[in-house]
């Protein structure tokens, strides 16, 4: 790397400190190198099949690692670039120009690059599956029956038609906003292949794949906007102070989910400490501790020694030398990540299928014993990672809101907080608790947790005004368009606007119950985890977005007079108790063939458990309701309160001033003059 000279007119370098091309292409090799080198030593080396046995041959399963490794290092990349034009980089009115927009619109090239791959990946992964070479795979037939009808080709399919559509957005990206919606694309582009990856028979399996998706999406963040931040340096210094500002929060962030998830995934893939040592497994997790360590440091290093020293050229190119190291490492950490996938851990998922009970071919998990109250709450509880991401995610937010706060002496009121933070709390409880395991077998314990999750963590959270709280703290700058314009805009959207009138809000609300349970709907979703995940997921939002539309602090959308909610309140609270009558009339189990598969030995009478599910919705539906009524009459006589200072404050001023309106005045002027006519006409 040699020495750059600042040209004072463009910020920019004669001479770069660090080339593109040279940092990325020896990025890919070293990432490779390092997938190559842990999988010979390790136990995941490729290995030819016995003389007549199926084998894809050594071709293929060299490949196939190694390719993995080039589109993950092409996704960071793609999500990198994307991620510098959205937040990183300042924009005037949102607009991309000059070394912002270049970077940005790479990106489709990169997209470009990562779909290719992916298709070879297709191609490899098939060859595998078949354990047929490569040359005997070329079908067009077999491969779309392999994308269409088994979990791993349809995984891969999601993801290149997701990487596609990136590809194509990128090309056209010119704004803040499109990037920020780009980069979310190409963040859910690479969570597919984690949904089938190797742990789908795992007592775990809830904790591992959730916390891959966790895992993968940090560490694209991490990695990738590091590399943005090298190569928009090798172009225009200049707004790299403000750029590595920001994202030193974000990376501080990524780094402690990366650190947390990766923790999570080898603790249910080991069986006990001493596989750290023992196994080749456990000894490629240790090295991948050790480069996550150094980056670690590095960020430390960053902290402590190049931000304080941006301002002036010497620390920025001093900077862009230590981040080009980083992005090696990088590289690295993804290749060791990529053979550790490859290696079989101690505790394997490959359990023989006969061997497995009914629930944990459906379930993914053996059947946790009859509930009793510490089994409901801690005695069988199976930690979601995805779920325990967004409650800490949630409550970090809040608090660093707080902070902020605090710091610039505003004032925020107590009992928002405390009402937040309930609603975390129980959110928590409501998915990570033994409720939640047996929310999977038994429908009455489903119920209990579908209560939870729409009539009452909404209330708290609501109520916890997070929208009026970021909107006060995060920052603002003059001409720009960031996440604090993104939100308000998001909330005073028309479709927000539709969403969120109380009318809509509310059919949303109680046609979700009636659609989900009388429909084959809820059978189809019990039967895989991630189905059960957006249940979770539909009856949080729609939960919240009915007692927004009725009872929200936040700004948003004009609300309809307090008289018309009670009314449409009046309304839906029949509505919900027709709907569990209805459930504890009726003589037909709803989902019997899923429930009657898992062979549970305690609850047998599946219609009892219905109806008592159906009662537990009646009995704990109309409290949470009441509820509301109460604090929407609250905020009625509040607001009238607030009504009448504002007037009394008006009419003061008027009749001190002669300015504005003296209403009372007015009005007492107004029975004068009719007092005097009455008299007139007597």
């Amino acid at each position: 790397m040699s020495a750059a000279v600042e040209s004072p007119a463009r910020g920019r370098s004669t001479s770069a400190s660090v080339r593109p091309g040279v940092l990325l292409g020896t990025a890919c090799v070293i990432g490779v190198l390092a997938t190559a080198l842990l999988l010979w030593v390790g136990d995941g080396r490729p290995v030819a099949a016995p003389d007549g046995l199926p084998d894809p041959g050594l071709g293929t399963l060299w490949a196939l690692p190694l390719v993995r490794t080039l589109a993950d290092l092409a996704s960071i990349l793609t999500v990198g670039l994307l991620l510098s034009g959205a937040v990183l980089v300042p924009a005037r009115a949102g607009e991309l120009r000059g070394a912002r927009l270049m970077w940005t619109r790479a990106a489709r090239w990169s997209a470009v690059v990562w779909a290719a791959l992916v298709v070879v990946l297709i191609v490899l992964t098939y060859s595998d599956v078949i354990a047929s070479p490569v040359s005997e795979t070329l079908d067009i037939t077999q491969l779309w029956s392999f994308v269409n009808d088994l979990d791993l080709g349809r995984s891969l399919l999601a993801q290149l038609l997701l990487v596609l559509c990136v590809a194509a957005a990128a090309y056209t990206v010119r704004t803040t906003t499109g990037a920020a919606l780009t980069c979310l694309l190409a963040l859910i582009a690479v969570v597919p292949p984690t949904l089938s990856s190797h742990s789908g028979a795992s007592a775990d399996h809830s904790i591992a794949v959730s916390s891959l998706i966790v895992h993968v999406v940090s560490l694209s963040l991490w990695c990738g906007g590091i590399t943005a931040l090298v190569l928009l340096g090798t172009s225009d210094r200049r707004p790299l102070p403000h750029a590595v500002r920001r994202f030193s929060a974000l990376a501080l962030w990524c780094a402690v989910a990366v650190a947390a998830s990766g923790f999570a995934s080898a603790w249910v893939r080991l069986a006990a400490p001493s596989d750290l040592v023992t196994t080749s497994y456990g000894r490629i997790v240790l090295v991948k501790i050790a480069l996550l360590a150094v980056l670690s440091g590095i960020g430390l290093a960053h902290r402590r020694v190049t931000l304080p020293k941006l301002d002036a050229e010497p620390g920025r190119l001093l900077f862009l030398r230590v981040a080009a190291v980083e992005v090696v490492v990088m590289a690295a950490t993804v290749g060791v990540a990529v053979a550790l996938s490859r290696t079989a851990p101690p505790v394997s998922a490959d359990a023989p299928l006969e061997s497995l009970s009914p629930a944990r071919l459906l379930l993914g998990f053996d059947l946790p014993p009859a509930p009793d109250l510490g089994r409901l709450l801690w005695g069988e509880a199976r930690l979601d990672g995805l779920w325990i991401a967004v409650c800490v995610l949630l409550a970090a937010l809040y608090a660093m809101g707080l902070r902020t706060m605090r710091r610039s002496g505003d004032v925020w009121p107590w009992g928002r907080t405390v009402l937040w933070g309930c609603g975390v709390v129980l959110l928590l409880l409501s998915t990570c608790t033994g409720l939640a395991t047996y929310s999977h077998v038994m429908f009455s314990a489903h119920m209990v947790q579908h209560m939870l999750l729409s009539m009452v963590v909404p209330i708290f959270l609501v109520l916890g005004a997070p929208i009026t709280l970021a909107l006060r703290t995060l920052p603002r700058a003059s001409g720009e368009v960031g996440p604090r314009e993104w939100l308000s805009a998001v909330v005073h959207s028309r479709f927000v606007g539709f969403i969120s009138n109380p009318i809509v809000a509310s059919t949303i609300f109680v046609v979700g119950f009636y659609g989900l349970y009388f429909t084959g709907l809820f059978p189809w979703l019990m039967t895989g985890h991630w189905g059960h995940v957006a249940m979770d997921v539909h009856f949080l939002l729609a939960g919240s977005l009915f007692f927004w539309s009725l009872i929200g602090i936040d700004p948003g959308p004009h609300r309809p007079p307090f008289l018309v909610r009670m009314v449409i309140m009046l309304i839906v609270m029949p509505l919900h108790s027709f709907f569990s009558i209805a459930l504890m009339m009726t003589s037909t189990v709803i989902a019997e063939d899923f429930y009657s598969t898992l062979q549970r030995p305690f609850a047998t009478d599946l219609l009892a458990d219905q109806h008592l599910g159906a009662a537990i919705g009646w009995a704990t539906g109309e409290i949470p309701m009441l509820l509301v009524m109460a604090a929407m009459f609250w905020q009625w006589v509040r607001a009238d309160e607030r009504e009448a200072r504002r007037t009394d404050r008006a009419q003061e001023r008027a009749s001190s001033t002669g300015q504005g309106t003296d209403e009372l005045a007015d009005y007492n002027a107004y029975l004068a003059s009719l007092g005097r006519r009455d008299g007139a006409d007597g």
